[in-house]
């Protein structure tokens, strides 16, 4: 694990390619399924597509 964290690496420059649908659904409910305190799942998801990226 400490070798995962230590090689990490942020990227800041990013492909423009689209992300297909059923892959962005299934991130999402990735993201449901982390625990949180006390089951409370405080967290909401957004996602832009299209030309509303642009104005983010």
């Amino acid at each position: 694990m400490l070798n995962a964290i230590a090689a990490r690496r942020s990227i800041r420059s990013y492909k423009d390619e689209t992300i297909p649908r059923p892959l962005v659904d299934e991130i999402i409910k990735a993201g449901m399924l982390a625990p949180s305190s006390k089951n409370r799942q405080p967290w909401e998801f957004v996602v832009v597509t299209g030309e509303s990226k642009k104005k983010c």
